[in-house]
């Protein structure tokens, strides 16, 4: 059955998405069905597109493009399912982010909210089935700074195993 998922690509230097896809592509089961991104609504069922259509223009027309810094990887348990996720983690534009996300979860999306899991803006790089193998991974991952900007958000298709991209609205 189809969901639909609101997302923001990451605006990032070449060389920066490199590094990204590459550590996805050695971890993250999601890559090569959708590029790194942050995830403003989670994939939500029985809603039609109209409704994230509405919620996604009235979100973009008064949110302007926004900063952020990815430095800080962290290994987080899986809400649904035994495994962890490893996510990059923003030190810059995480209040931003959140209050994207806060936004978009208002009139006929506000029944979808998830208030039992907190949101914390992230980029996923990683899933695994045991803990160590994330903090081993996060370890390896060394320091990094990626700077970038989010420019637009993207209403997408979830259904099965395929991500498709509906349509795009940017932001400001």
């Amino acid at each position: 059955m189809q969901a639909l998922a609101l997302i923001c690509p990451l605006d990032i230097s070449p060389a920066d998405r490199r590094w990204i896809e590459g550590v996805r592509g050695r971890h993250d089961p999601q890559h090569g069905r959708v590029e790194a991104h942050f995830t403003l609504v989670f994939p939500v069922q029985g809603l039609t597109e109209a409704v994230m259509v509405e919620r996604a223009l009235a979100a973009a027309a008064t949110t302007p493009a926004i900063g952020f810094r990815l430095n800080a990887a962290r290994a987080v348990a899986d809400a649904f399912s035994p495994r962890t996720h490893l996510f990059l983690m923003p030190d810059q534009g995480e209040a931003a982010i959140r209050a994207l996300h806060d936004g978009l979860y208002q009139g006929g999306l506000a029944a979808s909210l998830r208030a039992d899991i907190p949101y914390a803006p992230h980029v996923t790089v990683g899933a695994f089935d045991e803990l160590a193998d994330a903090e081993a991974v996060r370890a390896a991952m060394g320091r990094f700074e990626i700077e970038g900007r989010l420019r637009a958000l993207q209403l997408m298709s979830v259904d099965g195993g395929e991500i498709r991209l509906l349509r795009a609205f940017p932001l400001g």
